[in-house]
C-alpha cells in the first residue's frame, strides 16, 4: 500500500524551476555583474552576453581596462552580486577562448568551465542537481542542446535578470520576427546577438545585415513566448500576428506596435560560436514607444532566494487571457 505524500512535502521535493520569465523596469538594477582576477574588480554589468550555448561560452567586450587584465590572466571569475543586501549570489568560472576585433569592436570570447550558486544551501543545491540530472535522462541525446551541468552553469548566469526582446529582419525575400534573450549591448553602441546555427533566420541576417531589436513589454510575456515557434520559420505571415505593426525609422523593418522601445542595428560581422552564429552590430537609431515594466528571463533559484528575504520579483504571466 503506497501511503500519500503530503501537498506540502509534495511541493519541497520539487526542484527548483529553471527560469522563470518576471517583470523589471529596463534597464534592470537588482544585479550587479563583475570580473575577478586576482588583481582587480571590473564591472560588466552592462557588457556581457551569451556568444553560444554549447559549449556555454560567454562573449565580453574587452574595453582599455579588461583588455589588459585578459592579456595577463587567462582564467577569470564572474560574480553576481544582490546590489540591496551587497552579497554574491554566485560565480562563473571562464577560461579564455580567443580574442575577436571587427569594425571598431574588440570582442573576447571565453568558455564557462565551472560555476556555482548561492542562492540555497547544499542540501537544496545537491536534491535540484540530482532532479536535473534525473530529468535529462528521459530526454534523447539528440535532443539535449546542453548538458545537465552546463544548463546549471546557464541558470547562474541568469541571475542578472535578462531582457526579452523581438527581432525583426527582412531581406526583401524572406523576413521574420521572434523573440531572443541572447542578447547583449557593448560600450559604447555596441550590440551583439546569438542566434542558434539552425534558426532559417541566421542566413536572413548574414543577406540583410540589418535588423531591429524591440523591447517587450512586462504584459506580453505570453506573446512573446508562443512567437517562439518562429525560429523554426524562414518566413511568417505578418497579418497573422498578435498586434499591430510599424515601421522603423531608417530601414522600414516591422516593429511590434506593443514593443516599448525599438533600435534598429546595422550587422557589421559575424562568426560561428559553437551551436551559435553570433552576430557584431552597431545601434543606428532608438526610439522610445511605451514606458512601464518589460519582460526579462532569470534563474527559479533567483526567485527562490530573494522570495525568502520577502523580495520576490513580480512574475510574468503565461497564461492566455481569457
Amino acid at each position: 500500500m503506497r501511503l500519500p505524500v503530503p501537498k506540502a512535502l509534495r511541493n519541497r521535493l520539487k526542484p527548483t524551476p529553471q527560469w522563470l520569465a518576471i517583470t523589471l523596469q529596463s534597464p534592470q538594477t537588482p544585479v550587479r555583474v563583475t570580473v575577478e582576477t586576482r588583481g582587480a574588480e571590473i564591472d560588466v554589468t552592462d557588457n556581457n552576453s551569451i556568444a553560444a550555448l554549447h559549449p556555454l561560452t560567454i562573449r565580453l567586450g574587452l574595453d582599455a581596462p579588461l583588455g589588459a587584465t585578459v592579456q595577463r590572466e587567462r582564467e577569470i571569475s564572474l560574480r553576481f552580486v544582490d546590489r540591496t543586501i551587497d552579497r554574491t549570489l554566485g560565480r562563473l568560472q571562464l577560461t579564455y577562448l580567443r580574442e575577436w576585433r571587427t569594425a571598431g569592436a574588440r570582442l573576447g570570447l571565453f568558455e564557462v568551465t565551472g560555476g556555482r550558486h548561492r542562492c540555497a544551501g547544499w542540501p537544496r543545491r545537491a536534491w535540484d542537481t540530482w532532479m536535473y540530472e534525473r530529468a535529462a535522462r528521459h530526454i534523447p541525446p539528440e535532443r539535449q542542446l546542453m548538458p545537465p551541468a552546463a544548463v546549471e552553469q546557464l541558470m547562474v548566469f541568469n541571475l542578472c535578470p535578462r531582457p526579452v526582446f523581438f527581432v525583426a529582419v527582412d531581406d526583401g525575400r524572406n523576413s521574420n520576427l521572434f523573440p531572443m534573450d541572447l542578447v547583449g549591448p557593448m560600450a559604447p553602441e555596441h550590440f551583439t546577438l546569438a542566434l542558434r546555427n539552425t534558426s532559417p533566420s541566421v542566413a536572413t541576417i548574414k543577406s540583410a545585415r540589418r535588423l531591429v531589436i524591440a523591447d517587450v513589454p512586462g504584459d506580453a510575456a505570453q506573446i512573446a513566448h508562443r512567437l517562439g515557434a518562429h525560429h523554426r520559420e524562414q518566413n511568417i505571415n505578418f497579418e497573422s500576428l498578435p498586434f499591430e505593426v510599424r515601421r522603423s525609422q531608417r530601414f522600414s523593418l516591422p516593429v511590434p506596435a506593443i514593443a516599448a522601445r525599438a533600435r534598429e542595428i546595422e550587422i557589421f560581422d559575424f562568426q560561428t560560436v559553437g551551436s551559435h552564429t553570433l552576430f557584431v552590430g552597431r545601434i543606428c537609431t532608438e526610439q522610445m514607444l511605451g514606458s512601464g515594466a518589460r519582460l526579462f528571463h532569470t534563474s527559479g533559484i533567483h526567485q527562490r532566494f530573494r522570495a525568502k528575504g520577502g523580495r520576490a520579483f513580480d512574475e510574468a504571466s503565461l497564461t492566455r487571457a481569457g
